[in-house]
């Protein structure tokens, strides 16, 4: 009995993105992004479905550095990554139809945007200007 309720403890205090990593395997991450263990069980589960239909990713960006004001990075709702076996225009296409993402984004450079905010936002290019981006209501 005790060691069952010692087995349950060990796995209680193992953190979420330690067990969602034996599942995302085909995450890398660039040095700066510490892991996944400020992205909330939202992002770990639309990381989970981007892998799934578009191959490995390379995170860039998770919760630290720096970001707008009201970023969804500083929730954990949000993610930077380099699709690395597709096209940055498929990866977004399918960040699109996940029904999880709220704010998709792509950069100049490649890199992607996704979050799982209330808001469905979209844009392209380096600023968010009026004319490049596009909002939808969510219904949420």
């Amino acid at each position: 009995m005790r060691r069952v309720v010692l087995a349950a403890l060990v796995a209680a205090s193992v953190p979420v993105y330690a067990q969602a990593n034996t599942t995302i395997d085909k995450v890398s991450f660039q040095p700066q992004v510490k892991g996944l263990a400020c992205l909330q069980p939202e992002t770990l589960a639309m990381i989970k479905e981007l892998v799934a239909q578009i191959g490995p990713i390379q995170i860039t960006s998770t919760c630290g550095g720096r970001h707008a004001r009201r970023s969804q990075h500083y929730r954990g709702n949000a993610i930077d990554f380099r699709p690395l076996a597709t096209s940055t225009r498929k990866a977004v296409a399918v960040a699109k139809s996940l029904a999880s993402t709220g704010g998709i984004g792509s950069y100049s450079n490649g890199l992607i945007h996704a979050d799982v905010g209330d808001r469905e936002i979209s844009w392209y290019g380096h600023k968010r200007a009026k004319n490049r981006v596009a909002y939808a209501a969510r219904g949420r």
